[in-house]
C-alpha cells in the first residue's frame, strides 16, 4: 500500500516518524510531501526521509495565506496526479483532505486545536477525522454531515508518539541547569495574541540561569541573534529531545507542541501562551503535568524553579497516548477499503 502524508510545519514530523517506522516495518510505500516552514526539512532529513518540498514558509496575514492556499492545493495536486497514492494521512494540514477528495484517495485527518479556521474545509473533504477526545463538545463536530466520520482518541497527540520513545524517561533523574524558552508563532494562523512579551523576562533570567531559545523558524532565529540577547545561548539548529531533557531544569514555552511534549515527559513546564488557550493544554493542567501563567514574571519563575527542584516521572498521559497510537494505526490501515 502506498501512502501519501503531507507536513506543513515542525510538530508534524515527530507526530508521524513511529507510525512511519511501522509503515516501513510492514513494507508500506511512502510518499511524503511538505511544505518549507520552520524546521520541518530539517527534520525530514535527520530522520533520513525522502521528500518532496511543495510550498514555502507560512505568510503573516489572512490576506496572503488566502492567496498561497490554492497555490499549494494545485503543486500538490501535480505531484499526486503523478504519483497516485492508495491512502492519504496528515495532522493539521489544510490541504490535504482537498487534494485527496479531488483525486478520489481515501484520506485521515487529525488536529488538536479547535480554533483552527482550516478545520471546517478539512472535515468536509475528509473521509475520516480523529480529534483528541477532549474536543468532543465542539459545536462543528455535532453537524450531521461530519458526526458520522469523526472519532476520538483519548490523550494529546504528543503523548501518542512520545509513547513510542520510552527511553526518553530516563533521561529525566539528574541535576538539571538550563532554563530552555519555546518563543511564540509569529506567523500561525491561530494566534492572535503579542510578540516579543517575554524578552525582558528572559534576559533578566539569563542573570541567574543558562538560558537557551528554541526558535521555531529562520526568523525567530536571526530576531534572537541580535547583540541585545548575547547573554542567551540561540539554538542555531533542531535540537533533539534527549539533549532538551538532559539538561532541562525548566522548560518556559509561548504554547506550541514543544511545550505539551516536555510536560508530557514530566520535565517542569510553564505555558506563556497569550492567546485563547486550548482544550489539550487544560488536559495537561488536570493531570498535573503542566502550569499557565500568560503573565510569568522573574520572581514568580525563581519561586517556581525553587519549589520544584526535581522532574518527576508520570505516565498518565502516555499510557493513554500508547492507547491511542494503536487506535489511529488500525484506523490507517482500514482507510484504504472507504470510498469517497
Amino acid at each position: 500500500m502506498k501512502i501519501w502524508i503531507d507536513f506543513i510545519n515542525t510538530p508534524q514530523v515527530s507526530f508521524f516518524i513511529p507510525f512511519i517506522k511501522e509503515f516501513e516495518k510492514n513494507n508500506h510505500e511512502l510518499l511524503l510531501t511538505c511544505r518549507n516552514s520552520g524546521n520541518t526539512v530539517d527534520l525530514l532529513r535527520l530522520n533520513g526521509l525522502n521528500y518532496h518540498i511543495v510550498g514555502k514558509q507560512a505568510q503573516k496575514g489572512i490576506l496572503r495565506k488566502l492567496f498561497i492556499f490554492p497555490i499549494r492545493i494545485f503543486g500538490l495536486y501535480l505531484v499526486i496526479r503523478k504519483d497516485k497514492p492508495d491512502i492519504a494521512i496528515s495532522q493539521s494540514s489544510f490541504y490535504q483532505p482537498i487534494v485527496a477528495w479531488f483525486c478520489h484517495i481515501p484520506s485521515l485527518y487529525t488536529n488538536d486545536n479547535e480554533h483552527a479556521k482550516g478545520n471546517l474545509l478539512s472535515f468536509l473533504f475528509a473521509s475520516k477525522v480523529i480529534l483528541p477526545k477532549v474536543l468532543n463538545k465542539l459545536s462543528i463536530t455535532k453537524k450531521w454531515l461530519l458526526r458520522n466520520k469523526i472519532s476520538y482518541y483519548p490523550s494529546v497527540k504528543e503523548a501518542i508518539y512520545l509513547s513510542q520513545q520510552p527511553e526518553l524517561l530516563s533521561l529525566l533523574p539528574g541535576e538539571k541547569r538550563n532554563i530552555y524558552f519555546r518563543p511564540e508563532p509569529w506567523s500561525a494562523q491561530y494566534y492572535s495574541g503579542p510578540v516579543n512579551f517575554f524578552d525582558d523576562t528572559i534576559l533578566k533570567l539569563s542573570e541567574k540561569y543558562p538560558v537557551i531559545i528554541l526558535p521555531r523558524d529562520a526568523n525567530q532565529r536571526e530576531y534572537y541573534n541580535q547583540s541585545k540577547f548575547k547573554s542567551l545561548t540561540v539554538a542555531q539548529k533542531s535540537l533533539s529531545m534527549p539533549a532538551i531533557l538532559s539538561d532541562c531544569l525548566l522548560f518556559i514555552g509561548a504554547g506550541g507542541s514543544m511545550t505539551r511534549e516536555l510536560a508530557v515527559l514530566g520535565v517542569h513546564v510553564i505555558s506563556i501562551y497569550q492567546a485563547d488557550s486550548l482544550e489539550v493544554d487544560r488536559y495537561l493542567i488536570d493531570k498535573g503535568l503542566m502550569t499557565i501563567n500568560a503573565r510569568l514574571t522573574f520572581e514568580e519563575t525563581v519561586k517556581f524553579i525553587a519549589s520544584n527542584a526535581k522532574n518527576t516521572k508520570n505516565n498518565v498521559a502516555l499510557n493513554e497516548g500508547l492507547e491511542s497510537f494503536n487506535l489511529i494505526m488500525n484506523l490507517i490501515i482500514s482507510l484504504k477499503n472507504d470510498n469517497i
